[in-house]
C-alpha cells in the first residue's frame, strides 16, 4: 500500500508499506536521493503522534460535526439539497448547473471549496480546523449562495456564542 498527502502535514512525503510477507525489500534495500530525509521523517512524525491522540481525534470528531450541522442548517435556511458525507469529507447539494458559480463567488471571499458536480459543493478541510474557521465558513458560504439569489442570510447571532464557546 502507498500512502502520501496527509501522513507529512502539507510538507512532501510518501511511504510504502508492506506485510513482511509481500515485502520485497529489506530493510535500506531501496534508495535514492530523496530516501530518508530526516527532516521529512521528522514532520512525518510528529503527524502521526498527532493523529493517534485521542484528544486530536475527539476534536476532530466534535469539529466535523460542527460543520455537518452547520451546513445542515444552510441547507434549511436556503432550500438546498441533501448534506452528505463523513467527518471532513462532506457535500452539499445546490440547485443545479450552479455549483461553480458557487465555487468562483466563495473563492473571491477566501473560501475553498470544490464542485465535482455541477449540483454539487464538497468540503473537505483539514483536521485541525478550529470551530471559529468552520464557523466563519459557513457564514462565508452562507452570504455567498444569499447573493446568488437565495433567502436572504437570516443568521443574527453566531453559533459559536449561542452555544457559549466562544
Amino acid at each position: 500500500m502507498t500512502r502520501g498527502k496527509g501522513i507529512g502535514g502539507g510538507v512532501p512525503l510518501s511511504a510504502i508499506l508492506a506485510s513482511k510477507a509481500a515485502s520485497c525489500f529489506e530493510h535500506g534495500d531501496q534508495g535514492g536521493t530523496y530516501c530518508g530525509n530526516p527532516l521529512v521523517c521528522a514532520v512525518g512524525l510528529a503527524v502521526m503522534r498527532t493523529l493517534i491522540d485521542p484528544d486530536f481525534l475527539a476534536m476532530a470528531a466534535h469539529n466535523a460535526a460542527f460543520l455537518r450541522e452547520g451546513l445542515t442548517d444552510l441547507s434549511s435556511q436556503h432550500g438546498l439539497g441533501e448534506t452528505r458525507g463523513s467527518g471532513f469529507l462532506l457535500a452539499l447539494e445546490v440547485a443545479p448547473d450552479t455549483a461553480p458559480a458557487i465555487v468562483a463567488r466563495a473563492m473571491q471571499v477566501g473560501l475553498l471549496i470544490n464542485a465535482p458536480r455541477p449540483n454539487c459543493l464538497r468540503l473537505m478541510p483539514a483536521l485541525n480546523i478550529s470551530l471559529r474557521d468552520i464557523e466563519t465558513g459557513l457564514e462565508r458560504l452562507d452570504e455567498v449562495i444569499a447573493t446568488m439569489g437565495r433567502s436572504p442570510a437570516t443568521r443574527a447571532d453566531s453559533k459559536l456564542r449561542r452555544k457559549g464557546l466562544e
